[in-house]
């Protein structure tokens, strides 16, 4: 087969496609990736075939804030109302008409099989409908998009489609969704699962030295330090230097070391980001809520201390939190608050509840079918344009 994969331009919503891009390639099929620099970078490190259109994104300018030297967008405008965070498909719909025409001449001139996007991608599915092939849907995380908010969302593409000689909007053939039960959204379109994989970059896992039961993990994202998150990330480290015997690696590029100040002994800075890198290991991850970091840290069965600041980091918390895995702290005031903070470092650091809570959600990922078992579905998609039970 020819697979395209399309993403919305955030780097954070290709990465997790990434191990059903691997799987197709192990089985013989080729894939291109294309998209705008912010996914295309990513994928060409990856080593990938790809097709870039546009200038970059900037995804972190729709966040709000007022950049690295804030406030962070949650303490300008508090936790979004979860019709806002349910809305944010709208955003991407407006997206959709700008390259869209490059992605269907691109599919139609490489002959594409099959079309593959995250799930605010709304191309994908139209490039597939005009060319008559099938597309695929690949959720990134926790998905808080309802039907009825993706229904209205999809019928502002009406006139668009309509132009392209579509009697309607379409909708993927397939959708493939990560999060495992727990995790899952109740009020979207049902997927099939998919085991999420944290993502490694092709390198090896932290070597923390302490033994376990005080490692932890801290990565709040770039997108945060870029929005004033530094004093956050400052604030952290001092509540796990108080909490004494702590090792801790912190992920920080080098231009916001300086705001965050020099760490104690026992932490050290990394420029890593990657999932699989930092949390194996870790008996504590403290990060924003991306997907990214939720799923690899559920996959891992590690506790959570999710600090989230936009959109549906939100979500992911309140999942993380109903599944008794971890903590979220949705507030300003919860998060810039130190005896909050150390009640829930201490709670998740000796609580084994929440250990409990963790490894049921590793478990349920485990069951999860894998990568490799997708990629059969896929082909039964392409072959008969249905997915066989």
């Amino acid at each position: 087969m020819r697979v395209l994969f399309i993403s919305s331009p955030v780097a954070t919503h290709f990465l997790p496609m990434l191990p059903l891009v691997r799987a197709l390639q192990a089985a013989g099929h080729e894939v291109l990736v294309t998209g705008q620099p912010d996914v295309t970078g990513p994928a060409e490190a990856a080593g990938l075939a790809t097709v870039t259109y546009g200038d970059a994104f900037h995804y972190e300018d729709l966040c709000g804030g007022k950049g690295p030297r804030g406030p962070r967008p949650i303490e300008a405008v508090g936790r979004p109302p979860a019709q806002e965070i349910d809305g944010a498909a709208q955003m991407w719909r407006n997206h959709t008409p700008y390259h869209l025409p490059d992605y269907l001449e691109l599919a139609r001139d490489w002959q594409a099989e099959l079309v593959v996007s995250d799930h605010m991608d709304f191309a994908a599915p139209i490039v597939g409908e005009v060319l008559g092939i099938p597309s695929v849907e690949h959720r990134w995380g926790v998905n808080p998009t309802s039907t009825s908010m993706l229904r209205m969302t999809l019928m502002w593409l009406g006139p668009l489609c309509g132009r392209l000689g579509l009697d309607s909007v379409p909708g993927p053939s397939l959708i493939l969704d990560p999060a495992p039960p727990a995790l899952r959204s109740t009020d979207a379109p049902e997927g099939r699962p998919i085991r999420p994989v944290p993502h490694t970059g092709g390198r090896t896992p932290w070597a923390y030295a302490a033994s376990p039961g005080r490692r932890v993990a801290v990565a709040l994202g770039g997108h945060t330090l870029e929005l004033g998150g530094a004093p956050l990330l400052r604030r952290v480290v001092g509540v796990l230097e108080r909490a004494g015997g702590v090792e801790a690696v912190v992920s920080a590029p080098p231009r916001f070391r300086e705001a965050i100040g020099a760490l104690p002994e026992t932490m050290s800075y990394t420029d890593e980001t990657a999932p699989g890198v930092l949390f194996p290991g870790a008996d504590l991850v403290v990060h924003h809520g991306g997907a990214g970091s939720t799923l690899g840290a559920a996959a891992l069965g590690i506790p959570q201390l999710i600090l989230p600041q936009v959109g549906d980091q939100f979500i992911a918390g309140d999942k993380v939190a109903d599944a008794d895995a971890g903590i979220s702290l949705d507030s300003a005031g919860l998060q810039n608050n130190d005896t909050h903070l150390t009640d829930a470092v201490r709670a998740l650091l000796t609580d084994p509840g929440y250990r409990q809570g963790a490894a049921s959600l590793r478990q349920q990922i485990g069951e999860m079918p894998g990568a490799a078992e997708a990629v059969g579905v896929l082909e039964d998609l392409v072959s008969h344009r249905t997915v066989r039970a």
